[in-house]
């Protein structure tokens, strides 16, 4: 280990300065995100379900400007390879004005609908009422996010990773904080129920923003907003970014979309099913920030490489991915399985809750260095090569051909209980991972997008 450690130096070295501020950053996030769901939690499990189940049309959003960022900064790390700064500038502001234009167009259907969007998911009148509530305010958040995450995704895909972190960590505390205060209405403050943590979420998110705005125009003058670097957007430029960015897109969200019918077979089962997963999905995305981090690093280091021409260290750095991605995820996996109880005691939900999101952690234990691979994966190696269409394809067609239709005829045909329905989702992944593997094997995968802008 020592001699591949000093071998490889530089690529550790890199790895570690780009990883380990995002992994920081989701493990932040994720944290806080279990953390709010206890404090949701303790207003009973309808509460609970009623925040899940609007925060999967936040997560519908999330991935379409996620989906949007990803695809331009394919371009930007590659640009920032060959070292063409002006094309950084003009991509860096197309992306910004796309993804808030999308976002805004979401976040009016959020308002004006919320109630027939939380009755997809859910049919009980109480989820319905609070979930409705909850959307209203959150709807308005999404603007704000959106066009911060541009500004984070930015500085990663130039290798500035510690500044997002730094900035969206105090963000997500404000935001944590602010929940406490108004969802039990503490410090003289009305208690406002799952209303306040959405409150809290909207004021973090503006916070955000504007601290974002002032870094930027301060230290990265490059990535700044302008007017005037839209109108030096090029046809080609912007048919090049359309093309690589679409299969993006479809990607994340046929994903969203397809997690969210899994919510909706899940929510069928029982309200019971539906928070034990909400709570399994909280607590695994904690074990998972890793694969995030990695997966973000990765798709920048292969950028940087294929912009600079070098072809031989990209398919290095991909199977190195795939070695640190399965040792990685052994031991997040063994971690999850010990740890698991003691964290789902922090919930305060009924005990066949508690009871089966212990099993359905169980079971993801095993299944992690799966996941953790398949994420580095297509996320990473595969979008930061330029194979987008490939990595929408296989995701795609594993999500909606395999892990949709057993989820459904799981919980609607055989009515089975909720661990067994999981259990037949996770082939999904099995056949992903075959997918991807496959596809670093043929080296097909690199893809020069910025050679002759």
């Amino acid at each position: 280990m020592q001699r591949l450690l000093a071998k490889n130096k530089e690529f550790y070295l890199k790895l570690l300065t780009l990883a380990l501020p995002i992994t920081i950053q989701s493990l932040i996030s994720t944290s806080l995100g279990v953390v709010d769901s206890v404090m949701v939690g303790a207003l009973g499990n309808q509460a609970l379900a009623a925040v899940g189940v609007a925060n999967q049309y936040g997560l519908i959003v999330f991935l379409l400007y996620n989906a949007i960022h990803s695809g331009c900064s394919i371009y930007v790390a590659q640009f920032w390879g060959k070292k063409d700064h002006d094309n950084i500038g003009r991509v860096v502001n197309m992306d910004i004005a796309i993804a808030a234009g999308a976002t805004l167009l979401l976040a009016a259907i959020g308002l004006l609908l919320p109630e027939q969007i939380i009755s997809i998911f859910n049919t009980d009148p109480v989820v319905i009422s609070q979930g409705a509530g909850f959307l209203r305010i959150l709807s308005v958040s999404f603007v704000f996010a959106a066009i911060s995450f541009g500004f984070s995704v930015a500085l990663r895909s130039i290798g500035k990773s510690a500044m997002p972190m730094i900035i969206s960590a105090s963000a997500l505390g404000l935001n944590t904080l602010l929940n406490f205060v108004l969802i039990y209405g503490r410090f003289g403050m009305p208690a406002m129920g799952v209303r306040g943590a959405a409150t809290g979420t909207l004021i973090a998110r503006i916070v955000e923003l504007f601290i974002f705005l002032f870094f930027v125009s301060k230290y990265f003058p490059l990535l700044r907003f302008r007017i005037s670097e839209l109108r030096k957007v090029t046809k080609d430029l912007l048919g090049r970014i359309t093309k690589t960015t679409i299969p993006v897109i479809l990607n994340e969200m046929c994903w969203g979309v397809g997690i969210a019918v899994y919510s909706i077979a899940y929510g069928r089962i029982s309200t019971e099913a539906f928070d034990a997963v909400q709570i399994t999905n909280n607590v695994v995305n904690m074990f998972m920030v890793a694969a995030f981090g990695m997966a973000s690093a990765s798709a920048v280091m292969t950028g940087h490489a294929i912009g600079a021409g070098e072809e031989k260290k990209v398919r290095q750095y991909a199977w190195r991915f795939v070695r640190l991605c399965i040792i990685g995820g052994v031991i997040l996996g063994g971690l999850l399985y010990l740890f698991s109880p003691a964290i789902v005691s922090l919930f305060k939900v009924s005990s066949d809750v508690i009871e089966t999101a212990i099993i359905l952690m169980a079971m993801n234990s095993i299944i992690l260095p799966i996941r953790f691979t398949n994420i580095v994966v297509i996320v990473g190696v595969l979008r930061g090569g330029g194979d987008a269409t490939f990595a929408f394809i296989a995701e795609s067609i594993t999500m909606w051909f395999i892990g949709v239709p057993l989820s459904f005829i799981g919980a609607l045909v055989l009515r089975l209980d909720v661990q067994w329905v999981v259990l037949l989702v996770m082939a999904e992944e099995i056949v992903k991972m075959i997918c991807g593997i496959t596809r670093l094997r043929s080296n097909k995968w690199i893809k020069n997008v910025v050679r002759e802008i």
